[in-house]
């Protein structure tokens, strides 16, 4: 997401360098010839951010990515606590779990299928990762573990719902948007979602939902850790 000032700042810093060479190595003070016009044009549109609006795509998609990274975590995270369940808790309602294996799936399988249960457990249960009132029911049924519905959970709906429109309705927010955000309240991004709208994050959105991904997968993986007595 800043790429745009990498960029800046790394031509900026050469130029100043070129400046100096000129000034003190080759005694120049013509601006014209120091390459200070130059320096201070590239400083003027830093400081004012004017290349910002060529890299707003970036930034939606920049959602987009951390959506899928937090999703790809929580599976992790719910696949490591089925594991230890299987193996900690004789008495876990994940044992009472019932799925389907052919002779394919067993096939496949090229160790213990112990090992690769939680994975089978997920699959056949049809668990989003993208809808996080299926996670929390997942967590709960399958290691009796509570998540309670907050600000940081509301952030990560609200993100969930934007990456869909960005991915499927090119970024125009529609009706099912707006529903799905509706009752995610309070939230410190984007407060309110207007059908027809175009939605555009900016890196501190982006940064925002990011620390509420980050603080809930620290409170959920404390969460397994403390009952299974195994830190996660």
């Amino acid at each position: 997401m800043g790429f745009d000032r990498v960029v800046l700042d790394t031509a900026i810093e050469s130029v100043k360098k070129l400046r100096d060479n000129l000034v003190n190595h080759h005694n120049l003070d013509n601006p014209h010839l120091t390459a200070q016009r130059t320096l201070d044009f590239l400083e003027n549109i830093r400081k004012n951010d004017s290349m910002r609006t060529h890299y707003q795509t970036i930034f939606n998609q920049a959602l987009v990515l951390i959506v899928s990274y937090f999703a790809s975590s929580v599976h992790d995270l719910l696949r490591r606590g089925i594991h230890l369940a299987l193996d900690a808790q004789p008495e876990s309602p994940v044992l009472r779990e019932e799925f389907r294996l052919t002779l394919r799936d067993l096939k496949d399988v090229d160790f213990a299928v112990r090992e690769v249960a939680p994975d089978f457990l997920i699959q056949s249960k049809d668990i989003s990762f993208q809808d996080m009132q299926s996670i929390a029911r997942a967590f709960k049924n399958y290691l009796e573990i509570e998540i309670i519905r907050d600000h940081v959970v509301n952030d990560i709906i609200l993100g969930q719902a934007c990456r869909h429109v960005i991915v499927h309705a090119g970024g125009i927010i529609g009706d099912q948007a707006v529903r799905q955000v509706a009752s995610a309240s309070p939230r410190r991004v984007k407060p309110l979602l207007i059908a027809g709208d175009t939605i555009q994050f900016m890196p501190e959105d982006v940064e925002l939902i990011a620390e509420s991904m980050t603080s809930y997968l620290k409170s959920v993986s404390t969460k397994v850790s403390e009952k299974f007595g195994v830190k996660v």
